[in-house]
């Protein structure tokens, strides 16, 4: 291949390798995923009391809503 079509290709460009794009979007999409699982384990542990008291139950219905939570 000669140094003028490599250089017309976007994705090969120098200083751009390529798939970086898949890389970074794949990236995004893990931390974003990883967030709003804390998220949710942060909403749902600070209205673990108010559960318990609405089902009635202690430590035993407060366990079984919190291994609910997918």
């Amino acid at each position: 291949m000669s140094t003028a079509a490599r250089t017309a290709d976007p994705a090969l460009t120098p200083g751009r390798v390529a798939g970086s794009s898949h890389t970074r979007c794949a990236l995004g999409a893990a931390l974003l995923g990883f967030f709003v699982i804390t998220l949710d384990a942060l909403i749902v542990s600070v209205a673990l009391p108010s559960i318990g008291r609405d089902l009635g139950g202690g430590i035993r219905g407060c366990s079984g809503s919190w291994t609910a939570t997918p």
